[in-house]
């Protein structure tokens, strides 16, 4: 747990604190063991270990501080240099927004968006849903614990990610789901209060995309319309004040959650004293891809959007709040996800309800039924809006059959390798039902490792 603290929440903390906290990693990863189970004898060896770590620590503390602060160089073409001991607040590249704070992180390890970027193309073949897997990120790398794999984005060139050769079918089926009046209130909700963060949103997203993606929209500010090339159709702004995270929604392949600070929350400590937790609930959602059951998750926290996730206050509930409270609006990240799917069709959510899960078991459990079957995968990003401080969650799903990993020897392995690690519970929530299916799931993902091999 502490690993996971200092790889999402250390921006703000000093060097002396992350050497410490790293030194202190040394029990967590020994200690959590037996789904949680702590062995003492492995306590107290590392425990002195990560004692003699925090000396040594404090004896660096004199050397460390002659270090210069590290430099934050923006994006932004229209800024040519930044200082190294304060963060600059430039023009966002895509944006030209001022109030839209960037800074880049260009000294982070490309992500799998960098590393297969020509995926993207219609004529590769290549499913576009395994590029992390492919990168060796699964979502879940640390077998026996529940981690959120939230990492921090580069730049914002992977804000949002709209596929030239994906994006009119997608809007189509979006558009389908929210011209019905039927079907409109499954898949966008909003609390009154949450207007002024769909507005911030919405200006972002016009400023943002034609510029980002000058191929696929055009913005009018005087005529306040934008048009979006993919489906042939002109959004007129002033028609959607009342419902502005809808007509998002309309033009972008992601689903889209706005999170606010719930005032009221606490929680217990150890001795037992309730004390102050801000939390975060959904405030407004429309999503048509992802997951159901928004009425009945508004206003709730953050476990309760897909579902209730195994582990989730064991290993997460805590350190995300804290993740959420820390978060900059200069400094995003993203995490990705997956699940075994019975189809590809995109509006038929993977999460979020009883009747979703049950829809996904598999009926005849054999090597060739998972071939069958789909890998759906989530790339989400989450960054905090500066004026209004909601939380911002972009949802995309992506959907390929299980049979297109045969290309990936390197992203099928991934995929068992995380698939071992996770607990029967983990496993059901992603799709695999039993022990009989997890057998016939590894033995299809083994045999294309075996077949590269050869």
């Amino acid at each position: 747990m502490v690993n996971f603290l200092t790889s999402l929440v250390l921006d703000d903390v000093s060097i002396e604190e992350r050497l410490i906290l790293k030194a202190m990693d040394t029990v967590s990863l020994t200690s959590i063991l037996n789904d949680g189970d702590i062995d003492v004898e492995s306590v107290v060896f590392t425990g002195i270990v990560a004692s003699a770590l925090v000396m040594l620590t404090i004896m660096a503390m004199s050397l460390f501080r002659s270090v210069p602060a590290r430099d934050f160089v923006p994006v932004s073409a229209l800024t040519t240099k930044s200082k190294k001991t304060e963060r600059t607040k430039v023009v966002c590249p895509f944006s030209k927004d001022t109030n839209f704070v960037v800074e880049s992180a260009e000294h982070l390890e490309p992500s799998p968006l960098d590393k297969f970027e020509e995926w993207v193309e219609a004529e590769s073949g290549l499913p576009l849903g395994a590029r992390w897997l492919n990168a060796g990120l699964s979502g879940q790398d640390t077998p026996g614990m529940l981690r959120a794999g939230l990492r921090r984005l580069r730049n914002s060139r992977h804000f949002l990610v709209e596929e030239p050769h994906r994006i009119g079918p997608e809007l189509l089926l979006k558009k389908k789901a929210l011209d019905n009046p039927a079907r409109h209130p499954i898949v966008y909700v909003a609390e009154p209060g949450s207007l002024d963060a769909q507005v911030e949103l919405l200006e972002l997203f016009t400023s943002y995309l034609p510029v980002r993606y000058p191929n696929l929209y055009t913005y009018d500010s005087n005529a306040k319309t934008i048009y979006c090339k993919p489906i042939d159709e002109t959004f007129s702004i002033d028609d959607w004040k009342h419902a502005p995270l809808e007509l998002c929604e309309r033009i972008v392949q992601e689903d889209l959650i706005l999170m606010r600070v719930d005032e009221t929350s606490t929680t217990t400590s150890n001795t037992g004293m309730a004390i102050k937790d801000k939390s975060y609930v959904m405030a407004a959602a429309a999503v048509v891809f992802s997951f159901n059951e928004l009425q009945e998750k508004l206003g709730k926290p953050a476990e309760f959007i897909h579902a209730p996730v195994p582990g989730f206050e064991k290993h997460l509930r805590r350190t995300l709040n804290m993740t959420f409270n820390k978060l900059r609006p200069e400094a995003p990240m993203w995490r990705n996800n997956w699940g075994v799917a019975p189809s590809g069709i995109l509006d038929d959510p993977l999460y979020g309800s009883s009747a979703a899960h049950e829809h996904r078991k598999l009926t005849n459990v054999t090597v060739e039924e998972v071939k069958s079957k789909f890998l759906k995968v989530e790339y989400q990003t989450i960054r905090r809006l500066p004026k209004t401080g909601y939380l911002l969650f972009t949802v995309k799903t992506m959907a390929d059959p299980m049979y297109a990993l045969e290309k990936l020897p390197l992203a099928s392995s991934c995929l068992a390798a995380s698939i071992r690690g996770m607990s029967p519970a983990m496993r059901k929530y992603k799709g695999i039902e039993d022990d009989m299916t997890c057998q016939a799931v590894l033995q299809y993902l083994d045999s294309i490792e075996e077949m590269h091999r050869q």
